[in-house]
């Protein structure tokens, strides 16, 4: 794992921009364009997020409209009242965890960049050397038409489906770069606790019993190894973009 880590909540923020722009961050790309300034929704309830040349960050807009309106008349209320700023990831913090990732991983990243933003090129050039949409009215007859739009039609699905491959393959790629964004399957503690009491009995018994199944005896297997000396890893408490976990009683 990266050195500079990214907590759980940075990571998500990170990865709430898309994989593209996610990509770009943690390959050191966004803090080369200056004027790089804009904003989009979160997946929090009342929330944005905003971001420019220097860092991205999350905001909480569920108080605003509350405050204006007990501003009431006052026109300039708006220059006093600002969303509360609630997480917060710079550049240069991103570039610094990209950087700790394994190579491989990063070029992984740089080289679907730079697939999409050549497919996009090829879009470009392929429409403007038609000069745009094939609206009826640029040609003589029905007939010119409607060959032009097959044309426009099949070039434009092929485009589309290249760009969903390779999105799907950035997604993949961010999710492993990012690995706190990807929610851990829930884990019931009872069938753990039951599976410890197993293991202890095939402990003290010459002949075991049948052997729990794979995937259950490496979780309950990792609760009795001896301690070790912990790598570096993030806090798994709850964060801004946490989901509530399940309950135990309910069906997994």
């Amino acid at each position: 794992m990266p050195s500079a880590m990214l907590n759980r909540d940075q990571q998500n923020l990170l990865g709430a921009l898309g994989s593209a722009m996610a990509a770009d961050a943690l390959l050191n790309s966004l803090r080369e364009h200056g004027t790089l300034e804009g904003g989009r929704s979160a997946p929090q309830e009342g929330c944005w997020i905003n971001y420019n040349r220097k860092a991205v960050w999350l905001e909480d807009h569920s108080g605003f409209s509350e405050a204006m309106k007990a501003a009431g008349t006052d026109t300039e209320a708006w220059r006093r009242i600002r969303p509360k700023v609630v997480l917060k990831v710079t550049w240069a913090e991103a570039a610094a965890y990209g950087t700790a990732l394994p190579q491989e991983l990063r070029t992984e990243l740089d080289t679907l960049r730079r697939n999409e933003r050549d497919e996009n090129r090829r879009w470009s050039e392929f429409s403007d050397a038609r000069g745009g949409w094939p609206w009826r009215r640029r040609f003589d007859s029905d007939d010119e038409h409607q060959e032009a739009q097959a044309e426009w039609d099949e070039v434009y699905g092929k485009h589309l489906v290249a760009l969903r491959e390779v999105r799907d393959r950035q997604k993949a790629a961010i999710s492993r770069a990012l690995p706190l964004t990807v929610d851990d399957e829930p884990v019931d503690l009872l069938e753990l606790l039951e599976l410890l009491e197993l293991l202890e009995l095939l402990d003290q018994q010459p002949a075991a019993p049948a052997a729990p199944t794979r995937s259950a005896a490496l979780q309950a297997g990792a609760l009795l190894a001896p301690p070790t000396a912990p790598s570096p890893t993030v806090a798994q408490d709850e964060g801004l973009f946490t989901l509530p976990g399940s309950s135990p009683a309910t069906g997994r």
